[in-house]
């Protein structure tokens, strides 16, 4: 009997554990606001990167997009190790799904994007690079 209750104790805690894991997945999480960088990348591209108040403000610098405006679009993160960082948003305006990868330690960035996901022509993309210029990390 004593083991019977011993176990179901421990299944209850195992629960208990698990359900309180899946809610903090599932929460939101900005954790770079006020953190703000420059992306070289590999093609010769460079990105300006600002987060604040749960926005991600994006402009590129050099490269093909260079002469595009700036854009703002909410995003979400996580801590995936020490000074790293997965960081994702959706611009719904042209179909395009950004996932990224901050190593702030190393001073590395990468990049996989789904892009016109809806279109006739969609594409993926990865893409990686050197973090520089980080304030306020």
């Amino acid at each position: 009997m004593r083991a019977l209750v011993l176990f179901v104790i421990s299944i209850t805690a195992s629960f208990n554990v698990l359900s309180q894991t899946s809610t903090s997945l599932d929460k939101d999480e900005h954790l770079l606001d006020g953190t703000n960088f420059t992306v070289q990348y590999q093609n010769a591209s460079a990105i300006d990167i600002s987060f604040e108040n749960g926005e991600i403000t994006y402009k590129w610098i050099a490269g093909r997009n260079s002469e595009e405006p700036a854009k703002t679009l909410s995003y979400t993160s996580k801590k995936v190790a020490s000074e790293t960082y997965f960081v994702s948003w959706h611009e719904l305006d042209s179909q395009t799904y950004v996932t990224m990868v901050y190593n702030f330690a190393a001073n590395l960035g990468s990049v996989s994007v789904i892009a016109r996901y809806g279109s006739d022509k969609p594409f993926t993309g990865f893409q990686a690079g050197v973090i520089e210029h980080i304030g306020n990390l």
